[in-house]
């Protein structure tokens, strides 16, 4: 299951960041008058850049220079935080959570953030009532973002029907959110429901290009259901797309 698990993964950490930017990389200056706390914006949103291309070592960078900017921007704490989290500082990423919600109290951002960070370290009841308030915030403007992580952590400990009710308020706010769609046909599939999980399949697949595992999946998924036609086309993808792939010659040996 973790496996399947990884594909929503990755976007759950790019969603859960509070700080992209369209921002080209440059240096900051101040000569056009800018205040410390513009000065802290400019250098999270870079920081934010440079941790979404995986350069984790400048990004800590620009969260420190952000911080030393305006140690009350709870913004570049939380950045700072997801950088250590990527780094494996387990110590100071703690820390810098604590301090964004020190200083901005049951922010929902940087509560989504955090408890994904807790469902790492295996601390998954912590981190699910952190990303649970976080979804109920009615303040909060992209709630599915924290009912989807949440629905990934307890998906990933084996709670798989706290999982799909979390997984299905999140595309219930946002139908097109393909991390949910996924998963949510994963769960069915496991539990043997392989007509919903033909359904969110199909929903995930009209909205993205298919992954290796999702391709798989639907092979799978159409076998259970005696759907020829669409276990021969989703075995064509996987032919062309991925030769060489486990997945397929497992599959192959299976028909």
């Amino acid at each position: 299951m973790l496996r399947h698990i990884a594909v929503a993964v990755v976007l759950t950490l790019a969603a859960g960041c509070a700080t992209e930017s369209s921002m080209e990389s440059r240096p900051v200056t101040d000569t056009g008058g800018a205040d410390a706390r513009r000065r802290a914006e400019v250098h999270t949103a870079l920081a934010g850049e440079y941790y979404a291309r995986g350069n984790f070592a400048v990004a800590l960078s620009e969260t420190r220079l952000a911080i030393k900017d305006d140690p009350t921007y709870y913004v570049a704490y939380n950045m700072q935080a997801l950088v250590f989290m990527e780094l494996r500082e387990d110590v100071t990423a703690r820390e810098a959570f604590a301090k964004a919600l020190s200083i901005s109290p049951n922010n929902p951002e940087v509560l989504n953030n955090y408890g994904w960070f807790l469902c790492l370290r295996s601390e998954t009841n912590r981190g699910v009532e952190m990303m649970v308030r976080a979804a109920q915030d009615t303040q909060y403007a992209t709630p599915e973002k924290a009912w989807m992580s949440a629905g990934l952590c307890l998906q990933r400990t084996g709670r798989v029907v706290e999982a799909e009710d979390a997984l299905r308020r999140a595309v219930l706010i946002r139908p097109d959110l393909i991390g949910a769609l996924y998963n949510l046909a994963v769960i069915n599939f496991e539990r043997g429901s392989t007509k919903d999980a033909e359904v969110y399949l199909n929903r995930y697949t009209r909205l993205s290009t298919p992954t290796l595992e999702g391709l798989a999946l639907g092979v799978k998924i159409a076998r259970a259901n005696k759907d020829k036609v669409a276990a021969d086309s989703f075995m064509q993808q996987l032919r062309r797309r991925y030769p060489q792939s486990p997945q397929l010659q497992e599959l192959e040996k299976s028909p």
